[in-house]
C-alpha cells in the first residue's frame, strides 16, 4: 500500500480487523476441541475466512481494480473512498462471522437474522461509498 493511504484510523481499523480474525481462528479451535467437531469443518471455516480476508486485502493494495476506472480518472479522493469502503467491508465481514462463533462457543443459539443484518450492513457500506464515488466522477 502507498504510504499516504495508511493513516492512523486506517491502521487502527486494519489492526482491529486482524485481531478479530485471529480471535475467530482461536474460537474455532476452541469450539472444535471442546465440542469434538471434525477437523475438516474447522479447516473449511478458517480457510473460507482467510481467503475472503486475503482477497479484500489484495483489493486494498490495488483499489483501482474495483471500479475499473481509467488511470486519469482515478483521483486521490476516489482512491481514499475505495480504500475506506474495502476496509469497512473487511471489518464488517470479520466481525459478522466472529459474533456467531462467540455465541457457538458460549453454547447459545443466535437468531437467524444475524446473517441478514451483516449482509445488509455490507450492502449499505458498498452502496454508500459507490454513490460517493459516482458523485466524484460526475464532478
Amino acid at each position: 500500500m502507498k504510504r499516504e493511504d495508511m493513516t492512523v484510523p486506517a491502521i487502527l481499523l486494519e489492526a482491529v480487523t486482524l485481531i478479530l480474525a485471529l480471535v475467530y481462528i482461536g474460537l474455532q479451535i476452541f469450539y472444535g476441541v471442546y465440542y469434538h467437531v471434525a477437523a475438516y469443518k474447522f479447516v473449511v471455516n478458517v480457510l473460507a475466512m482467510v481467503c475472503v480476508y486475503l482477497g479484500l486485502t489484495l483489493l486494498c493494495i490495488y483499489p483501482e481494480r474495483i471500479n475499473r476506472i481509467p488511470e486519469e480518472a482515478f483521483t486521490p479522493k476516489i482512491r481514499r473512498l475505495t480504500l475506506r469502503m474495502v476496509r469497512l467491508v473487511k471489518f464488517i465481514f470479520v466481525a459478522g462471522i466472529l459474533v456467531p462463533c462467540v455465541f457457538d462457543a458460549l453454547g447459545t443459539e443466535l437468531l437467524d437474522a444475524a446473517s441478514l443484518i451483516v449482509i445488509g450492513l455490507i450492502l449499505f457500506v458498498v452502496l454508500f461509498y459507490e454513490g460517493c464515488i459516482i458523485r466524484c466522477l460526475r464532478k
